[in-house]
């Protein structure tokens, strides 16, 4: 079960439960144990209760260290864990009691979620899983022993990638926001006559393991930082210490706190308040939370290969995404060379009668381009450039409307509105009217008598469309042709032809361009309310930004010489100020460990006294809220704190010049009349009993 509760947003939920109902699907079956083949006449598939699978944790270099326990399987996974790759180590083995097993037959081992059902419907929401082996019976017996990436327990491959091998393929997404459950499917691909695994040939659907107490169950994975919000964050002055305050609902996705302190003037940490650094291989229970820095400072132990998950085969290296180890920073640095190189069409076989990703249709070998469905296995269209028998009278291919072939696919006749061939004019059912200029044959029947515009009868370079005349048609209310910069603006006729405005004159920058089109963003022409214009394209790094603003603090978008820029939300308690310089550390604000200064809070705790400050100095304070399975979500927030001395009332009487009076006690003469208007002060606030009588003090 989901550490989170029902407070997050429909669609995670909904992530959720696709995650998790594969583990759960139905359909699949035990391999039988009786069939053909084999030697002994008495072939078997073994049975799933037949093989052990076992998860192991593993260290920096994968290495196998010890296999897990129930909570390591339920609650140990989390989104700093998969963008370090710490890899999960896998043993799968069948057991050698059993007798009979057809020793040709093979088995395919695969990790992930929705295996069976991807297999043979890769469509929508569906990836194929990441394929470790297809082996034979013995090989199983001897034991496969591997590891994987943790992103294959969320992610399928892309059907841009060439391969499938989970240190090889490219995944269809990233180490975000996914929440569930993944595991070892297993399948037999000959138990029916069918090629590859058929959704009932998996034997094994991610659910079965030697870890748990009741053997059941995949590794779940949680990538989701909680959502719980947390508000009112402030810092409050006290003796060698900063008291921080914080209000949120008391129930949620929200396991506990930490606080992360600094000096404020030199970034670093306060000495004598780093907490113990959780290790590698321990369990995160709801008490200390894991980013890349608390797990790998020093970059990924391992990586993968992410492209664009696009049906369609175009790959883009250019989706800000670490695919080959170099890139730890998260943002793409253009040195992917390590298999990062997609396929230009997608893992898909034409003429074998299924529909697969990159596919609108496929007949099998009946794929014509006279058919409906083409040889490339895309549907017949007008306009492919092929003759669909018995639907189209032509095809050129083009979208050209009078150069013999129309763009219904008909070959042109006169009465159909479109002039071909020896038309002088086609007016379609219009065609021979009284009013109309031209005849029944298509030929321009002239004027009779004189011509007015209106008549149906064009004279010279002009038209005349009779009663259809409009300022917004082709032919205008004046008889003359429709053209940019008329002052009327086209907006009845061919949609590549029509004109978006028309203001009449060759002014290019007052809201309606010289092409008749309306301005945008990025047209190169720089417009009211616009700073600037790269035809080029703007970008938020360069010298014009997509909103068409020049780079300045406070527009948002980090720029060379900005450390940072939180838009309209910097200063005050952003981690970026007004001028567009971190309020705080790096260090600080990428979650370093060395920097939490306080234990493990507990749901519910609303405030923080952090002892063992230095008075006078600044220290900034972030809080950082985490889930069960240790995912951060650090507050937008950084508070600022100055511890104060606080004396009590007779060494403040003695800083002030002893105006509390001789021996301790108030001095009442005309010359101290300040100093009982202090100590009156002072009983009114409180501070009088402090017992006075029995902290007396005699003064030399």
């Amino acid at each position: 079960m989901h550490p989170h509760d029902l407070s997050r947003p429909a669609a995670l939920l909904l992530a959720g439960l696709c995650a998790l109902t594969p583990l759960q699907e139905a359909g699949a079956q035990t391999p039988p144990s009786g069939g053909t083949g084999g030697t002994d006449g008495a072939s078997k598939f073994p049975p799933a209760d037949a093989f052990t699978i076992q998860y192991w944790l593993t260290d920096e270099k994968g290495k196998f260290v010890r296999p897990m326990t129930d909570k390591f399987v339920k609650q140990y996974y989390n989104k700093a864990r998969c963008e370090c790759g710490h890899k999960i180590g896998l043993v799968i083995r069948l057991k050698k009691g059993g007798t009979g097993y057809d020793t040709t037959q093979f088995l395919n081992s695969y990790v992930g979620t929705q295996c069976a059902t991807a297999e043979t419907q890769l469509a929508g929401q569906f990836r194929r899983c990441a394929q470790f082996s297809s082996e034979l019976v013995p090989v199983y017996q001897s034991g496969i022993t591997t590891n994987f990436h943790p992103i294959w327990l969320t992610q399928g491959v892309s059907p841009n990638s060439d391969s499938r091998l989970p240190d090889e393929a490219i995944t269809s997404g990233s180490c975000e926001a996914n929440v569930g459950q993944g595991g070892i499917w297993m399948c037999a691909p000959n138990m029916n006559t069918q090629n590859g695994c058929q959704a009932d040939e998996f034997f094994i659907q991610g659910s079965q393991n030697l870890n748990t107490t009741d053997k059941a169950g995949g590794i779940a994975f949680d990538f989701t930082p909680p959502l719980l919000e947390v508000t009112d964050f402030t810092a409050q002055p006290g003796d060698g210490a900063v008291v921080l305050t914080w209000n949120t609902a008391t129930s949620g996705d929200i396991q506990g706190f930490r606080v992360l302190c600094e000096d404020a003037e030199t970034g670093q940490p306060v000495p004598n308040k780093t907490q113990p650094r959780p290790g590698l291989l321990d369990l995160p229970n709801g008490t200390f939370f894991y980013s890349k820095n608390t797990i790998c400072p020093n970059g990924p132990f391992s990586t993968f290969n992410q492209g664009e998950d696009n049906p369609l085969g175009t790959t883009s290296d250019g989706d800000g995404v670490d695919t080959d180890g170099t890139d730890t920073g998260g943002l793409d640095t253009g040195g992917d060379t390590a298999g990062d190189t997609g396929a230009d069409t997608p893992n898909t076989q034409c003429g074998n009668s299924i529909v697969e990703v990159g596919e609108e249709c496929d007949d099998g070998e009946n794929n014509l381009d006279t058919g409906a469905c083409r040889g490339d296995c895309t549907r017949a269209r007008c306009g492919d450039g092929s003759v669909q028998t018995d639907v189209e009278q032509c095809d050129d291919g083009n979208a050209v409307d009078n150069d013999g072939c129309t763009n219904a696919c008909t070959t042109p006749t006169c009465g159909d509105g479109i002039v071909n061939g020896d038309d002088d004019c086609d007016w379609g059912a219009r065609n021979g009217a009284d009013d109309a200029y031209c005849s029944d044959t298509c030929k321009a029947k002239g004027c009779v008598g004189e011509c007015t515009c209106g008549d149906g009868m064009p004279e010279g370079n002009g038209c005349d469309e009779g009663v259809a005349l409009s300022d917004h048609s082709f032919c205008t209310t004046n008889c003359l042709f429709a053209e940019c910069g008329d002052g009327l603006v086209f907006s009845d006729g061919d949609p590549d032809e029509i004109e978006e405005c028309d203001d009449g004159n060759d002014v290019d920058n007052d809201g309606c361009r010289n092409d008749c089109t309306l301005p945008f963003c990025g047209d190169g022409v720089v417009q009211d309310g616009e700073e600037c214009d790269d035809p080029m394209g703007n970008a938020d790094d360069g010298a014009c930004l997509t909103n068409c603003r020049e780079p300045a603090c406070g527009d948002g978008a980090t720029q060379a010489g900005e450390e940072c820029d939180d838009g309209v939300n910097n200063g005050g308690t952003s981690p970026c100020s007004e001028d567009c310089t971190l309020n705080a550390s790096q260090g600080m604000l990428e979650l370093d460990w060395d920097y939490v200064c306080s234990g493990h809070l507990a749901l519910g705790s609303k405030s923080v006294r952090i002892n063992g400050l230095e008075n006078g100095k600044e220290y900034n304070f972030m809080l950082v809220p985490y889930d069960l399975f240790g995912n951060p979500a650090p507050l937008k927030t950084i508070v600022r704190g100055i511890p104060v001395a606080t004396n009590d009332l007779w060494e403040q009487c003695e800083i002030d010049g002893g105006i509390c009076g001789a021996s301790g006690f108030c001095n009442v003469s005309d010359d101290d009349s300040n100093g009982l208007a202090l100590f009156t002060a002072l009983a009114a606030l409180g501070l009088g009993g402090l017992g006075v009588a029995n902290r007396r003090r005699n003064r030399a």
